[in-house]
């Protein structure tokens, strides 16, 4: 009999042991299944990674152009492009973003981006890693997912819908789980969501220790054992402080981004609503280290005023709710939000009224601290790149051409440090990209 209930308890043990175990993947306790020991790069800003897929229109977007020349067609009077609020130059971004240009001293045009290449594939992995390829097939960990494999939070990574999948390599100091979008459901199903269940949980988890000590005192400690306990401690502690009602969004949480859009629009946009209106709540709570979001629409080969109209005025009046919800909670300083797309557009409007591909892009880049109200990079008036002083930002033919290496380099600096760089070497920062408010 005593045999048989020692039994009973090693196989209740090893479902209970496995079930935490599997658990610890999907809640990202990458402390539980790192390997040895490894240098600590405390993630100093939350990163918030925005991929405006398709390859976006830096006129329309960070780099409006006042006039047209025998290469570039400008289709807008320049006098509808926003000037930046709070900036000390004439410092603009593109005609439909009226109500994100108000937070002009928390924003950085980055433009003349040397993209490499017009396919979408190797345009948003470079942009993603910092590492090209004609392919787009590299061995490079995405910039928000170095970021999350630092972190310490109950969500290292989580992947909202239109985000970019997020990429990683065997160059990470330490594993890191991502949380995506299509399994929000099922991560927020292990959590209890009344007291007789978060009671019985507790009992499991409880159980579950008992097993780890019995197995311990008759087998010894190892690895296995101890990352399972700390997986145990770790969902233990997140039922104690209630993350399951924080991942589940109320009326209220939507109600900001809702009010911010004309009634007839928000068809078209609930799937941003959820993203934004979550990401806000997942940084408000404390959750994430790193957002990985995304918006379509920005492949405008023909009609592309019709098209875009909608995409910018929509994502501006969501995108400026979020920085507004985000300032109103005192966060955006602690909060670096990058906008990057594929690539840009032609100069020349083709024969449907479109923009086709262009190997110069742009970027945006929102709160964490930065001195704001500026441009970093430069076109010339064909939408070329031009050469500019790293630590200035402005034009200068003994400068360095811009390019997804700076800004991704730029963005470790300002979330990890200077001295993560050393251990992606293909990266790097200038001093334009991470300068802060004094």
């Amino acid at each position: 009999m005593c045999r048989d209930e020692h039994r009973r308890d090693f196989l209740q043990a090893g479902i209970s042991l496995s079930a935490t175990f599997m658990l610890s993947r999907l809640m990202g306790n990458s402390q539980a299944w790192a390997q040895g020991a490894s240098e600590d790069f405390p993630v100093r800003r939350k990163l918030v990674w925005i991929h405006m897929g398709g390859g976006w229109d830096i006129l329309e977007t960070v780099d409006p152009k006042q006039q047209s020349t025998s290469k570039l067609d400008v289709t807008y009077d320049y006098s509808q492009a926003q000037a930046l609020a709070g900036a000390t130059q004439d410092v603009r971004l593109g005609r439909w973003w009226k109500k994100t240009a108000r937070y002009g001293s928390d924003l950085l045009l980055v433009r003349g981006l040397a993209m490499g290449t017009t396919s979408h594939d190797a345009g948003s992995v470079y942009a993603d890693t910092g590492v090209l390829s004609n392919s787009g097939n590299v061995n490079a960990a995405s910039i928000p997912t170095i970021v999350a494999s630092q972190s310490g939070a109950t969500i290292p990574l989580i992947q909202l819908g239109g985000a970019a999948t997020p990429k990683t390599d065997r160059g990470l100091l330490k594993p890191v789980s991502i949380v995506r979008a299509t399994d929000l459901n099922l991560y927020q199903g292990l959590f209890p969501k009344d007291a007789t269940t978060q009671d019985a949980t507790t009992r499991i988890l409880e159980y579950s220790r008992r097993s780890i000590l019995r197995l311990q005192a008759s087998a010894g400690s190892n690895d296995r054992l101890t990352a399972v306990e700390a997986a145990r401690s770790k969902i233990l502690g997140q039922i104690d402080a209630g993350v399951g009602s924080k991942l589940s969004l109320s009326d209220a949480d939507r109600a900001p981004f809702l009010a911010a859009l004309d009634s007839d629009t928000l068809g078209n946009v609930r799937g941003q609503v959820e993203s934004f209106a979550l990401a806000v709540k997942l940084l408000k709570n404390d959750l994430v280290s790193c957002i990985n979001m995304g918006v379509g629409g920005f492949d405008t080969h023909s009609n592309q005023e019709r098209a875009l109209m909608p995409v910018l005025t929509n994502f501006d009046a969501l995108f400026s709710a979020f920085l507004s919800q985000l300032k109103g909670e005192g966060l955006l300083n602690q909060t670096l939000i990058v906008l990057y797309s594929d690539f840009g557009r032609t100069p020349k409007v083709n024969a449907m009224s479109g923009r086709d591909h262009w190997p110069v892009g742009g970027a945006l880049m929102a709160g964490g601290g930065l001195a704001g109200g500026r441009a970093v990079g430069a076109t010339d008036a064909d939408l070329l790149a031009k050469n500019v002083d790293p630590n200035t930002g402005l034009e200068s033919s003994s400068g360095i051409q811009l390019s997804p290496i700076h800004l991704g380099g730029s963005v470790i600096e300002l979330t990890l440090g200077s001295g993560y760089l050393g251990k992606r070497p293909y990266l790097e920062s200038i001093p334009a990209l991470t300068r802060l408010k004094s």
